[in-house]
């Protein structure tokens, strides 16, 4: 008796649970998201030779080296007409736009600009813009010693990292 009684309860019990679930119950989805423009880069990396600099051009403090540049060109862009490009690096001590470089020289830091003279800044967060209209986009640089303090003879060259937002 005893189970006829739970069995009819345990029936009973679904039963009234089952109206919660019913054949017209609807779940909408929401869905969020976008097609960004995109770019690829003929090479991932860029050299920019600053050459042998004789210390005489760098007289005093302040004093530059010619500017020298090169660029990243782009190419299969799809919907892609800007580019905003942030740039990071070791920065000098007590200069913070300029970079630290690596090797024997004292007294020169590195400073970089894009080929449209917007200053490019290693703090990874300070961004230059480029735009283009028709073709494949070309991203110029830049780059030139400043002198920073009492010269030192050697090489002075430095890495730095880029990020590219194409737009």
């Amino acid at each position: 008796m005893n189970r006829t009684i739970a069995g009819c309860l345990a029936a009973g019990l679904l039963f009234v649970g089952t109206p919660a679930i019913r054949a017209d119950d609807r779940l909408d989805f929401h869905v969020l998201g976008s097609i960004a423009p995109s770019c690829d880069l003929v090479a991932d990396r860029i050299r920019i030779d600053l050459g042998a600099v004789a210390a005489g051009e760098l007289a005093g403090a302040g004093a530059t080296s010619p500017w020298r540049g090169a660029a990243f060109t782009g190419r299969d862009c799809i919907g892609a007409t800007r580019a905003v490009v942030t740039m990071r690096a070791t920065p000098y001590p007590g200069h913070p736009g300029l970079i630290a470089p690596v090797g024997e020289a004292a007294g020169v830091a590195i400073e970089m600009r894009s080929a449209g003279g917007q200053p490019l800044l290693p703090d990874g967060s300070t961004a230059v813009e480029f735009s283009w209209t028709a073709g494949p986009p070309e991203l110029g640089f830049q780059a030139r010693y400043v002198r920073v303090g009492p010269l030192q003879p050697g090489t002075a060259g430095a890495t730095a990292q880029v990020q590219i937002r194409w737009e």
